[in-house]
Formats: C-alpha cells, structure tokens, sequence
C-alpha cells in the first residue's frame, strides 16, 4: 500500500485513524483490504476500487445472476419445478428465502444451495418438503442478491474474487494500442466505455450507469478525412515527397520522430497533429439514452459528414423521424 494512501485513508477516518490502524495490527494491507470492502460500491470514495483500479481486461470472469438451486439426493426421485425469491432490507442483502412455486416430486433428501454472484456469502440449512412439493428453506447466511450477471476479476492466486468487480479493465493490441477501456462498479458496466483501432482512431465511446445504457453513444467511421485544401507540408529533407493524404504524412513523420513505431505514443502525436492540420475523425453515428431506452436525439451521417437521419425519443419511443435523401422529399 503507498504510503500516500495510508496517510489519506487514516486523515479520513479522522482522530480514531491510528486507533483504527492498530485494531486491523499495523498492517496498512489489512486497512487497504478494509477500506476495499468498504468502499466497493461507491464512485466518488477516495481511493475506492472504482476510481482507483485497473485489470487486464482477459483476467475477467463473468458471473451469473444469483439464484437458489435445489438437488434432490434421492437417485430414482427428482422433483423439478421449485423456485424461491429473496426478501431483502434496505441495503439489498437477503433475510429469507420466500417459495414462490413448490414444484412436484421432491423427495425429503432435497438440499438447496446458491450459486451465482455473491453465493460464496451464503449458508443454507433445511429444506422442507411436503407431498412432494418444495415448502421452505432454512436461511442461515447471506449477503447482497444479485438480478443480473456480474463481472469479476481474478486475483493473484489465480482465483475468481467474491466481489464483483469495480474499477477499469483495458485490453491491448500487440503494440501497446489501448483496443478497449470498460469501467465497472459492482460487477456492472458504470462510466465510459471505449474502443481504438490499432493505429489509434477511435470506434465508439459509450456511457452507462448501473448497468444501463445511460448518455451519449457515438460511433466513428473507420477512415480519416483530410481538408479540402490539403498540400504537402513534410518537414523531413525529402521536401519534394508528395504524399496522398495528409494522414499518410503525418505518420511518415511520426515513423522518424518516434524510436518505436508503431506505438501508442506515435499514434496520439499522429492523430493530435492530423487534428491541428485540419484533419477529421467524423461521427458515423450518435445516440442518446436514459435509464436504458432511447431518449433524445439519434442522428446518421454519411462518409462526408451529411446527416442521413434525424430521429427524436422520448422515453423509447420515437417522436419524430427525418430522412435527409436528395432524390426524395423529406
């Protein structure tokens, strides 16, 4: 743990931080894994796991949703059917199980267990059947209950963590192009998301709260357009080259300037300088959600930058709709 953290993690606790420091032993790792659990949930916490973690996005693991299984111990009589749901308090976590179906042939040798997101927090006791049909579970141990699959990292032992996972995961290309960046909060998609082509232009840009599509989505085309009034500008001592595009000149350029070509670093000094020498990255297509549905403007664009649509949402349901066509009346 940095020492930084220490000191920040103890300021915000506040007088009790050293009190609190030798309750976990004076190891700063034990208050860094208390403060991780502490904080797991939250995008705004100093130092939480959101804001402050990141994984290699292939040390992911999905989860699915939290559910209650039941298996029947009798080899020649296996009941189907029963489900249950969670009664949960107001911070989510489970305090019984409710039978909402019994099902039909169980035996009395029925046992349940939970798997899914969070199932290694529960503990399980009795389950009661009656003429065969599932009529309690005996809840002894929970936590959080989770609707919908979750994200988790696996840790240094090579195992999938408990908790799902809050923070960034970035995947790269084999030159060190970031291909992917995804934030996550409680194993769900919570921030931006973004994807880059291997020499750096961007895909799409994405944003989501909770698990929801929620803002803008905006999706670029895969080529560059060069201004109108491009000339040749090469700095290099071949003057008289003549290049086809401004885009192909200003990676000649970072081909020289930079002693590892491709990399990450000639890609962001191609593209900034494309963009100072009037260079584009048009938009394809954007798109505007709320709470999951489509709100607000989505428009298309074609290779030149003319608008092919125009459409308008409100909550998931369109509105108004244009087409822009030169051989039709809009």
């Amino acid at each position: 743990m940095k020492k930084g953290l220490l000191v920040g993690l103890l300021l915000l606790i506040g007088g009790g931080g050293l009190a609190v420091l030798v309750k976990f032993g004076g190891k700063p790792e034990n208050l860094k894994s208390w403060w991780h659990k502490f904080s797991h949930h939250s995008d705004s916490l100093p130092w939480c796991p959101y804001i402050v973690r990141e994984v290699d996005a292939s040390k992911m693991y999905v989860k699915e949703a939290t559910q209650v299984i039941f298996l029947d111990q009798n080899l020649f009589w296996k009941g189907e059917g029963a489900r249950v749901g969670p009664e949960l308090d107001k911070k989510g976590r489970v305090v019984r199980f409710i039978v909402t179906a019994g099902g039909a042939g169980y035996s009395p040798k029925t046992t349940a267990e939970v798997i899914g997101t969070g199932s290694e927090f529960f503990k399980l006791g009795k389950v009661t059947v009656e003429n065969g049909k599932v009529a309690g579970v005996e809840f002894i141990s929970g936590g959080e209950w989770y609707l919908t699959s979750r994200v988790h990292a696996y840790n240094s032992d090579g195992r999938v963590e408990s908790l799902p996972y809050s923070g960034t995961t970035k995947l790269k290309f084999d030159n060190g192009q970031v291909h992917e960046i995804k934030q996550y909060l409680s194993g769900e998609p919570h921030g931006k998301w973004e994807q880059f082509r291997q020499n750096g232009i961007r895909v799409f840009n994405k944003e989501f709260t909770r698990g929801e599509k929620h803002g803008a989505h905006i999706y670029y085309f895969h080529d560059p357009i060069d201004p109108e009034d491009y000339k040749t500008q090469n700095d290099s001592p071949l003057k008289k080259k003549i290049y086809a595009s401004l885009w192909l000149e200003v990676h000649e350029d970072a081909r020289r300037k930079f002693p590892k070509y491709p990399s990450p670093e000639a890609n962001e000094w191609a593209i900034k300088k494309y963009s100072e020498r009037g260079g584009e990255f048009r938009v394809r297509l954007l798109e505007h959600y709320e709470n999951n549905r489509r709100h607000g403007i989505f428009e298309g664009y074609d290779y030149l930058g003319n608008p092919t649509f125009k459409d308008d949402y409100k909550e998931g349901l369109r509105i108004s709709h244009k087409t822009f066509d030169k051989t039709k009346k809009s």
